[in-house]
């Protein structure tokens, strides 16, 4: 694990980062408004690595302020599942989403902020297209997740499984499709307000304003991390952001702000010493 070439500011930066796998250390060419706030003052990225008998592999990368790689994990790549992600039937499963989930904006909010969520059924192919629709809502370009499992797994995002063994799970945003029930999520008008209006469109419309809309919300929350990590800012820049968003998307971006940094939820509170 190492570092990018110096600490200018470039559109692009080059990671070296060693897979846990085939232990080989691969070259990376990240472009920087890829990467995302990560815990911790953080950041992190997703990109394909060709792991042994160039096996494609999605490799997880979190680095510091000055591109230093501080952590790597790796997961199998599913190709056709990134290739369709946003095709017209994947899309159009948003209208699957909310007939499927009564709170669905609790669900919506809980994968944009980064919380750990878990879809339990005992109708696999149900589970499964509620997995590969919330996908869509990930602010990763590879989405941290399984879309069903028979046993407990570790370090995924989403995780479509049994309602048996989703009682196991702890600390997590909880769907329970056989009683069409959310549980430990929060409300969110501004997700409710999209989906409602997202499932008015054509598929080709409703993916062209989902990844417009995830884009601006990703974007909105790394500038309050950014602009309240400054010395001479920090608190004061949720003032910054306030007149550019609804109250309702800025309770949101906060949401989603204390997923990827909780420090900087803390700054923007006064909390920080």
């Amino acid at each position: 694990m190492s570092t990018k070439k110096g600490k200018e500011s470039k559109s692009i930066v080059t990671l070296r980062a060693l897979c846990d796998i085939c232990k080989e250390v691969d070259s990376f060419q990240i472009p920087v408004k890829e990467l995302l706030p990560h815990i911790g003052g953080l950041y992190q990225v997703s990109t394909i690595h060709h792991c042994k008998d160039n096996k494609e592999m999605v490799m997880n990368i979190v680095i510091d302020r000055n591109f230093t790689v501080r952590q790597t994990s790796v997961s199998p790549f599913v190709a056709e599942r990134e290739i369709d992600r946003w095709s017209p039937e994947k899309v159009s499963d948003i209208r699957f989403l909310t007939k499927q989930i009564k709170d669905s904006d609790k669900v919506v909010l809980a994968v944009l902020s980064g919380r750990d969520v878990v879809i339990g059924g005992n109708n696999v192919s149900f589970v499964k297209r509620i997995v590969h629709t919330l996908e869509l809502f990930s602010p990763s370009q590879f989405p941290q997740s399984v879309d069903w499992t028979e046993k407990m797994v570790k370090n995924k995002k989403i995780v479509g499984t049994s309602l048996d063994l989703a009682e196991n799970y702890k600390n997590v945003v909880m769907v329970n499709l056989a009683k069409n029930k959310v549980m430990n999520g929060k409300t969110s008008i501004y997700c409710e307000h999209l989906l409602q209006d997202l499932i008015t469109l054509e598929p080709e419309g409703m993916a062209y304003a989902a990844r417009l809309k995830i884009a601006m919300l990703v974007e909105f929350s790394k500038m309050l991390i950014d602009l309240s990590k400054e010395p001479e800012i920090g608190s004061k820049a949720l003032a910054l952001v306030r007149n550019d968003v609804s109250a309702d998307a800025l309770e949101l971006i906060l949401d989603m702000v204390e997923g990827f940094d909780p420090t900087a939820t803390e700054i923007l509170r006064g909390e920080w010493l």
